[in-house]
Protein backbone atom coordinates (compact mmCIF):
# COMPACT_ATOMS: atom_id res chain seq x y z
CA UNK A 1 0.00 0.00 0.00
CA UNK A 2 3.05 2.31 0.55
CA UNK A 3 4.10 2.28 -2.71
CA UNK A 4 0.63 2.29 -4.42
CA UNK A 5 -0.10 5.54 -2.61
CA UNK A 6 2.36 7.66 -4.15
CA UNK A 7 1.66 6.17 -7.47
CA UNK A 8 -1.47 7.29 -7.58
CA UNK A 9 -0.94 10.64 -6.30
CA UNK A 10 1.22 11.35 -9.17
CA UNK A 11 -1.52 10.37 -11.39
CA UNK A 12 -3.73 12.32 -9.30
CA UNK A 13 -1.33 15.36 -10.21
CA UNK A 14 -1.12 14.73 -13.90
CA UNK A 15 -5.06 14.67 -14.37
CA UNK A 16 -5.57 17.36 -11.95
CA UNK A 17 -2.85 19.90 -14.54
CA UNK A 18 -5.00 18.53 -17.82
CA UNK A 19 -7.95 19.50 -16.27
CA UNK A 20 -6.44 23.02 -15.36
CA UNK A 21 -4.52 23.10 -18.26
CA UNK A 22 -7.44 22.44 -20.47
CA UNK A 23 -9.87 24.99 -18.59
CA UNK A 24 -7.38 27.70 -19.03
CA UNK A 25 -7.14 27.18 -22.42
CA UNK A 26 -11.08 26.97 -22.77
CA UNK A 27 -10.97 30.73 -21.03
CA UNK A 28 -8.35 31.78 -23.16
CA UNK A 29 -10.34 31.36 -26.31
CA UNK A 30 -13.68 33.70 -25.08
CA UNK A 31 -13.62 36.62 -27.42
CA UNK A 32 -17.30 37.89 -26.14
CA UNK A 33 -18.79 38.85 -22.74
CA UNK A 34 -16.85 36.97 -19.84
CA UNK A 35 -15.65 33.21 -18.95
CA UNK A 36 -18.72 31.33 -18.09
CA UNK A 37 -18.94 30.43 -15.01
CA UNK A 38 -18.74 26.30 -16.11
CA UNK A 39 -14.90 27.47 -17.05
CA UNK A 40 -13.59 29.28 -14.07
CA UNK A 41 -14.97 26.89 -11.78
CA UNK A 42 -13.06 24.05 -13.63
CA UNK A 43 -9.85 25.81 -13.58
CA UNK A 44 -10.91 25.92 -9.53
CA UNK A 45 -11.28 22.29 -9.61
CA UNK A 46 -8.23 21.36 -11.63
CA UNK A 47 -6.26 24.14 -8.63
CA UNK A 48 -8.01 21.94 -6.33
CA UNK A 49 -6.43 18.43 -7.39
CA UNK A 50 -3.17 20.09 -8.00
CA UNK A 51 -3.34 21.14 -4.07
CA UNK A 52 -4.50 17.83 -3.07
CA UNK A 53 -1.74 15.71 -4.77
CA UNK A 54 1.01 18.05 -3.05
CA UNK A 55 -0.64 17.85 0.04
CA UNK A 56 -0.90 14.53 -0.47
CA UNK A 57 2.52 14.07 -1.40
CA UNK A 58 3.98 15.95 1.46
CA UNK A 59 1.64 13.85 3.88
CA UNK A 60 3.84 11.08 3.47
CA UNK A 61 6.97 12.93 4.86
CA UNK A 62 5.28 14.96 7.39
CA UNK A 63 3.07 13.48 9.59
CA UNK A 64 1.54 16.77 10.37
CA UNK A 65 -0.18 16.26 7.12
CA UNK A 66 -1.03 12.83 7.37
CA UNK A 67 -4.62 11.94 8.48
CA UNK A 68 -7.16 14.35 8.64
CA UNK A 69 -5.35 17.08 7.06
CA UNK A 70 -4.95 15.36 3.57
CA UNK A 71 -7.79 13.48 3.65
CA UNK A 72 -9.85 17.15 4.10
CA UNK A 73 -7.96 18.82 1.05
CA UNK A 74 -8.59 14.98 -0.60
CA UNK A 75 -12.43 15.75 -0.26
CA UNK A 76 -12.87 18.84 -1.05
CA UNK A 77 -10.74 18.13 -4.17
CA UNK A 78 -13.06 15.22 -5.09
CA UNK A 79 -16.37 17.06 -4.46
CA UNK A 80 -14.86 20.14 -6.44
CA UNK A 81 -13.68 17.82 -9.60
CA UNK A 82 -17.30 15.99 -9.31
CA UNK A 83 -19.63 18.55 -9.06
CA UNK A 84 -17.21 20.37 -12.31
CA UNK A 85 -17.23 17.22 -14.50
CA UNK A 86 -20.94 16.92 -13.87
CA UNK A 87 -21.36 20.61 -14.90
CA UNK A 88 -19.57 20.12 -18.22
CA UNK A 89 -21.59 17.28 -18.73
CA UNK A 90 -25.11 18.96 -18.23
CA UNK A 91 -23.75 22.21 -20.41
CA UNK A 92 -22.55 19.50 -23.41
CA UNK A 93 -25.53 17.37 -23.17
CA UNK A 94 -26.73 17.09 -26.96
CA UNK A 95 -23.57 18.50 -28.70
CA UNK A 96 -21.50 16.52 -31.20
CA UNK A 97 -18.14 18.02 -31.97
CA UNK A 98 -18.74 17.33 -35.40
CA UNK A 99 -22.11 19.03 -35.78
CA UNK A 100 -22.15 22.75 -35.85
CA UNK A 101 -25.89 23.14 -35.29
CA UNK A 102 -24.80 21.49 -31.38
CA UNK A 103 -22.31 23.67 -31.01
CA UNK A 104 -22.58 27.08 -32.25
CA UNK A 105 -23.75 28.83 -29.69
CA UNK A 106 -23.04 26.58 -26.10
CA UNK A 107 -21.81 28.75 -23.31
CA UNK A 108 -18.97 26.29 -23.26
CA UNK A 109 -17.87 26.35 -26.91
CA UNK A 110 -18.66 29.24 -28.69
CA UNK A 111 -16.39 31.88 -27.47
CA UNK A 112 -18.98 34.44 -26.48
CA UNK A 113 -21.82 35.47 -28.58
CA UNK A 114 -23.62 38.93 -29.09
CA UNK A 115 -26.47 40.18 -30.75
CA UNK A 116 -25.81 42.12 -33.89
CA UNK A 117 -29.10 43.92 -35.42
CA UNK A 118 -31.30 41.34 -33.41
CA UNK A 119 -28.99 38.54 -34.67
CA UNK A 120 -27.43 36.20 -32.51
CA UNK A 121 -23.85 36.09 -33.65
CA UNK A 122 -20.97 33.84 -32.23
CA UNK A 123 -17.35 34.01 -32.33
CA UNK A 124 -16.05 30.61 -33.28
CA UNK A 125 -15.21 29.46 -36.78
CA UNK A 126 -16.48 25.91 -37.32
CA UNK A 127 -12.77 24.63 -36.96
CA UNK A 128 -12.42 26.54 -33.66
CA UNK A 129 -15.47 25.32 -32.22
CA UNK A 130 -15.03 21.99 -33.00
CA UNK A 131 -10.89 22.44 -31.35
CA UNK A 132 -12.96 23.52 -28.32
CA UNK A 133 -16.14 21.09 -28.14
CA UNK A 134 -13.18 18.50 -28.24
CA UNK A 135 -11.44 20.23 -25.33
CA UNK A 136 -14.15 20.69 -23.38
CA UNK A 137 -15.34 16.85 -23.60
CA UNK A 138 -11.63 16.04 -22.67
CA UNK A 139 -11.82 18.42 -19.28
CA UNK A 140 -14.76 16.68 -18.78
CA UNK A 141 -13.70 13.20 -18.57
CA UNK A 142 -10.63 14.23 -17.01
CA UNK A 143 -12.38 15.91 -13.88
CA UNK A 144 -14.53 12.47 -13.59
CA UNK A 145 -11.15 10.38 -14.21
CA UNK A 146 -9.42 12.64 -11.26
CA UNK A 147 -12.65 12.37 -9.21
CA UNK A 148 -11.92 8.58 -9.20
CA UNK A 149 -8.50 8.99 -8.69
CA UNK A 150 -9.18 11.21 -5.79
CA UNK A 151 -11.36 8.58 -3.90
CA UNK A 152 -8.70 5.89 -4.50
CA UNK A 153 -6.23 7.76 -3.04
CA UNK A 154 -8.26 9.15 -0.01
CA UNK A 155 -9.43 5.10 0.14
CA UNK A 156 -5.46 3.81 0.05
CA UNK A 157 -4.60 6.88 2.37
CA UNK A 158 -6.86 6.03 5.02
CA UNK A 159 -6.36 2.65 5.06
CA UNK A 160 -2.30 2.75 5.37
CA UNK A 161 -3.24 4.91 8.12
CA UNK A 162 -5.22 2.02 9.69
CA UNK A 163 -2.56 -0.26 9.04
CA UNK A 164 0.28 1.97 10.69
CA UNK A 165 -1.90 2.88 13.62
CA UNK A 166 -2.51 -1.20 14.54
CA UNK A 167 0.82 -1.47 13.51
CA UNK A 168 1.86 0.79 16.49
CA UNK A 169 -0.49 -0.42 18.71
CA UNK A 170 0.92 -3.90 18.81
CA UNK A 171 4.32 -2.54 19.23
CA UNK A 172 3.33 -1.17 22.39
Amino acid sequence: MQIITPVIRAFQFLFAIVVLGLSVTLAKGQRYGSVPAATGYAAFAGGAGILAALVGCAALFVNALDGIVSWTVDAVASLALLAGGIEFAVLLRGTSCSNIETTWDNVLLSGGCTTIDHQKTCMSSPSKLKSRCTSAKADAAFMFIDFVVCVAVLACSFLLSRNRRSIKAGVV
